[in-house]
C-alpha cells in the first residue's frame, strides 16, 4: 500500500513540475530562425510551401549524410550478421 502511495505522489509531483515547466518554456525563446524562414524561404528556395523548403534545401546535406549512415550501418549489421555455411 505504501508503494502506491508513493508512485501516486511522485506521479503528482512529476506531473507538477512537466505542467510548470510548460507555461513557463514560453519566457525566453528566441524567434530570430523562425523569422528568417517565414521571411526568407520563398526567395531562398523558391518553395511555396516553408517546410518542404527547409527539409529539402536547407536540410539537404544533412539528409544526404543521414540517409547514407543509416545505408552503411544497415550494410555492416547484414555482412556481420550473415552466416557461412562452410562453417557449419
Amino acid at each position: 500500500m505504501i508503494k502506491k502511495i508513493l508512485l501516486i505522489f511522485i506521479l503528482i509531483v512529476l506531473i507538477t513540475v512537466f505542467i510548470n515547466i510548460g507555461f513557463n518554456a514560453t519566457e525566453n525563446v528566441d524567434t530570430s530562425s523562425k523569422d528568417y524562414y517565414i521571411n526568407n524561404t520563398y526567395s531562398d528556395t523558391g518553395s511555396k510551401n516553408i517546410v518542404t523548403g527547409i527539409y529539402l534545401d536547407y536540410r539537404l546535406f544533412d539528409s544526404i549524410f543521414e540517409a547514407s549512415i543509416l545505408i552503411i550501418v544497415v550494410s555492416g549489421i547484414i555482412f556481420i550478421s550473415k552466416r557461412d555455411d562452410d562453417i557449419l
